[in-house]
C-alpha cells in the first residue's frame, strides 16, 4: 500500500473509530486488517481520545459527587475535599463551551460519515480536512478556556 493511501485509510479509520465503531467494521468498511486498525488505535491513542469525547459534564459531576458520598459516608471526608468538587464543577462550568464544541462537532462527524455513504463530493480528502480543521479549532478553544 503507498504511504498516501495508507494515510487516508489510516485518517478515515480514525475518524469512524472515534464515532465509536468497532475494529472489524472499520477493517471490513476500508479494506485493511483488523489488526492493523488496532495497532494504529494504541501507536496514536486513539482510544484515549474516543474516551475524552464521548464522558459528558454531567458524567463527571456525577463521578465527582459520587467519590464525595463515598467518602462521608465512610466518614473521611475533609471540609476542603466539598471545596475542592465545588471548585472542579466551576471549572467544568466555564469549559462547557468547549464540550458543547466536541458534542457537536462529533454528531457533525457521524453525520457527514454516514452521507459520505452517498454522497459522492464527500470524498476522504474532504473528511480529512473537515476533522483535521475541527481538531485545530478545539485545541485553539481549549488552550483559550485554559487562559482565561
Amino acid at each position: 500500500m503507498k504511504t498516501v493511501e495508507r494515510e487516508q485509510k489510516q485518517s478515515l479509520a480514525k475518524i469512524l473509530f472515534l464515532q465509536g465503531m468497532p475494529i472489524k467494521d472499520i477493517a471490513d468498511k476500508i479494506e485493511v486488517s483488523a489488526n492493523s486498525i488496532g495497532k494504529w488505535a494504541q501507536k496514536y491513542n486513539w482510544q484515549e481520545e474516543r474516551a475524552a469525547r464521548t464522558i459528558t459534564r454531567p458524567q463527571l459531576v456525577l463521578k465527582m459527587l459520587q467519590e464525595l458520598d463515598k467518602k462521608i459516608s465512610q466518614g473521611e471526608w475533609r471540609p476542603q475535599d466539598v471545596a475542592m468538587v465545588a471548585n472542579s464543577i466551576s471549572k467544568l462550568d466555564k469549559q462547557t463551551n468547549v464540550v458543547t464544541i466536541i458534542e457537536v462537532f462529533t454528531a457533525y462527524q457521524s453525520w457527514l460519515a454516514k452521507r459520505a455513504e452517498i454522497d459522492t463530493d464527500l470524498d476522504a480528502d474532504f473528511l480529512k480536512k473537515t476533522y483535521h480543521y475541527q481538531d485545530k479549532f478545539i485545541n485553539e478553544q481549549m488552550s483559550t478556556t485554559a487562559i482565561n
